[in-house]
């Protein structure tokens, strides 16, 4: 029976909800509205849920083969080079240019990945180039851009989040752990995403190679970033940030660090030497005030 009313189509709803979750899958807006539209073309419920989970499956596969190689050192040399320009097709025509690959079609592409981790608003105007232009330190740099990478690939960043941060450095993660998360996550492991996960979480300094797997990192803290992208996600102009607004965003995680006590203590540590304005509990309530924008922290090269 095709859907001919409101509360016809509440009920088709409900009985698709229960069958696509028993399939592991989210029923969004989009995908409600194209259950819809498939009842008015067919009369069967089963053939419109056989069509609608096919749907999903192709949309999961599409993308696990979205997910390339992380180029980790023609990025780090791409910001570098955004902090000669202030246009940005300027900066992205060099771009293509100064990359080493011999095909001009194999550089678009990496031109277009590029961009897409690491200047995603298409502006010289951005985090990476900024942190790059006043400090010129390229481990301040690789930790930025571990942080913009991660929020970039939600995938990696979940991979990271449940598998890496909760293990101690010098846990090995056997290869056999990567796969299980991508089988989870798609139903399906293919071998290049499986390397590019891989390589990426070494890329990004959270593990090295070890013989039956990865092998997890130990990492300095990374203080000044984390100030840098308290004030850049909060604090643009000073402000007080409640530390249930911070503790809440998963930025200090990208970052690498594995507990919340540790983000508190770099915290009261920036209180302590000025850097913000307070840290205060009052009413049970935990909060910071910033001294600076997030441009003039920058721009003053501060450092902790």
């Amino acid at each position: 029976m095709k859907i001919s009313s409101f509360c016809a189509r509440k009920v088709y709803m409900n009985w698709f909800t229960a069958k696509i979750m028993e399939k592991k899958f989210a029923c969004t807006q989009g995908g409600k509205e194209f259950i819809f539209m498939l009842f008015r073309h067919s009369n069967s419920e089963n053939e419109v849920l056989r069509v609608f989970l096919k749907s999903q499956e192709a949309s999961k596969r599409n993308k696990l083969a979205m997910m390339k190689d992380l180029l980790w050192k023609e990025s780090i040399a791409a910001v570098k080079l955004s902090s000669e320009f202030s246009d940005f097709k300027a900066f992205r025509r060099e771009l293509e240019k100064a990359l080493p690959q011999n095909s001009s079609a194999i550089r678009a592409r990496y031109t277009q990945m590029i961009i897409r981790w690491f200047f995603p608003t298409h502006s010289i105007d951005n985090l990476l180039t900024k942190v790059w232009t006043f400090y010129r330190d390229e481990l301040l740099l690789r930790e930025i851009m571990r942080y913009q990478y991660l929020t970039i690939e939600p995938v990696v960043c979940e991979f990271v989040i449940q598998n890496v941060l909760t293990r101690p450095p010098g846990s090995v993660l056997k290869i056999d752990y990567l796969k299980d998360f991508l089988m989870k996550k798609y139903g399906v492991v293919k071998r290049h995403p499986l390397t590019a996960l891989s390589s990426a979480i070494r890329y990004i300094g959270l593990a090295s190679r070890g013989k039956n797997g990865i092998v997890i990192s130990e990492i300095g803290v990374p203080k000044t970033a984390l100030l840098i992208l308290t004030h850049h996600i909060f604090a643009p102009t000073p402000r007080t940030v409640t530390l249930k607004e911070i503790m809440s965003n998963s930025f200090w995680q990208c970052l690498g660090i594995r507990d919340s006590e540790k983000v508190k203590r770099i915290l009261h540590e920036a209180d302590a030497s000025g850097i913000i304005t307070k840290y205060i509990v009052a009413d049970q309530l935990e909060q910071i005030t910033t001294k600076y924008s997030f441009d003039e922290f920058v721009q003053r090269k501060i450092r902790f």
